[in-house]
């Protein structure tokens, strides 16, 4: 029943959007294309569904290999503020297009180099955060170590950790593109942070601090 209704948030033309009204959303389409995907391995999803989710992303990539900001959405304000609003646009629909499958897309790999060439310029640690989980998918895709570019971006974010006893967690300047900001921006950022170094097989120590912070911020629903 929710994949059903699911399907129903694609725009007309291709995309995603909130409400299933035009025009759709690059993030959200993004996010769907990994929702889908996973979906996929416990349910049966229209692969041409998710074929489609993917060509609206690269038809809408620039030249350049980035992609542009969404407009109209809650964390468009905020990221005036970053040097380069088109860097989180672009990690997180290229790390999407890499875990579903497109990772031979030549606008998935013009998107990988745009990162690595401008990784320099994310400066907050939400930014860095899909900025390395897009560089660590982008190993993982092709089956090699670590890259330089991937290990350099692993010790710039676990730089930007807090630590406090056991737990570390990351802060953010702006919104996530959910919506999130203040604490509840910062565990966002926190599990994008976990997420690198775990599925980058580095720092499991911090990692792990990561985790024990998390888990620190459940209620006693046990939920965020």
């Amino acid at each position: 029943l929710g994949y059903q209704r699911l399907t129903t948030f694609e725009v007309a033309g291709g995309g995603f959007s909130l409400f299933g009204d035009a025009p759709a959303d690059r993030m959200l389409t993004a996010y769907g294309l990994q929702e889908f995907t996973d979906m996929a391995r416990v349910y049966d999803v229209d692969p041409d569904f998710i074929r489609r989710a993917a060509d609206w992303l690269l038809n809408q990539q620039a030249s350049d290999g980035s992609w542009e900001n969404d407009r109209g959405l809650v964390h468009e304000s905020t990221w005036s503020s970053l040097g380069n609003d088109r860097l989180p646009v672009t990690a997180y629909i290229t790390w999407s297009l890499l875990d579903s499958g497109f990772a031979n897309e030549s606008g998935t790999q013009r998107g990988l180099e745009y990162i690595r060439e401008s990784q320099s310029q994310a400066e907050d640690a939400y930014v860095l955060a899909l900025v390395t989980n897009a560089l660590v998918a982008g190993d993982l895709a092709q089956g090699t170590k670590l890259s330089p570019a991937t290990a350099a971006a692993l010790d710039r974010l676990a730089g930007m950790a807090q630590m406090e006893g056991s737990g570390a967690s990351w802060q953010s300047g702006v919104a996530t593109f959910m919506g999130s900001q203040g604490k509840t921006n910062s565990i966002e950022t926190t599990a994008l942070a976990a997420l690198a170094f775990l599925r980058s097989g580095s720092r499991p120590e911090l990692a792990n601090a990561a985790l024990t912070s998390l888990i620190r911020e459940k209620d006693s629903f046990g939920t965020w």
